[in-house]
């Protein structure tokens, strides 16, 4: 809250602030006040009537739904399945063959795999495995 809310909201605070304002100042100041507060008035009263026409403009949608014997439901449903799209097979840019003759590939791609790591910590490269 700034401080001017909190002055206007006690009353031995604002009385202490308005003391050394002189009658003319005070007037001036309500005459500014009162004017404010008819602006504000009209602006509540124009919103209200735009949350009245917005409310009915709502309730006739609905009920065109509901003779149509639709549900809202139907329109925004949320449990449908994300589709994913799938993907393609990386081909293997890394071939290793390891000491009991297997071969390892890999796509250059994600987590190392194990006999790569193995490969890279013996002083292999990753040039030297290159497909």
């Amino acid at each position: 809250m700034t401080e001017f809310t909190e002055i206007t909201r006690n009353k031995s605070r604002f009385r202490s602030a308005c003391k050394g304002m002189s009658l003319k100042q005070l007037k001036s100041m309500a005459n500014h006040l009162s004017e404010f507060i008819e602006k504000r008035a009209q602006e509540e009263v124009a919103l209200a009537e735009q949350a009245a026409k917005k409310h009915k403009e709502k309730q006739a949608i609905l009920t065109s739904i509901a003779k149509a014997g639709l549900t809202p439901e139907d329109f925004f449903a949320t449990d449908l399945p994300k589709i994913k799209k799938p993907r393609k097979p990386v081909a293997p840019q890394y071939r290793i063959k390891d000491a009991q003759g297997l071969k390892h590939e890999w796509s250059g791609r994600g987590r190392t795999p194990k006999a790569f790591e193995l490969y890279f910590n013996n002083g292999g490269s990753k040039n030297s495995c290159r497909i």
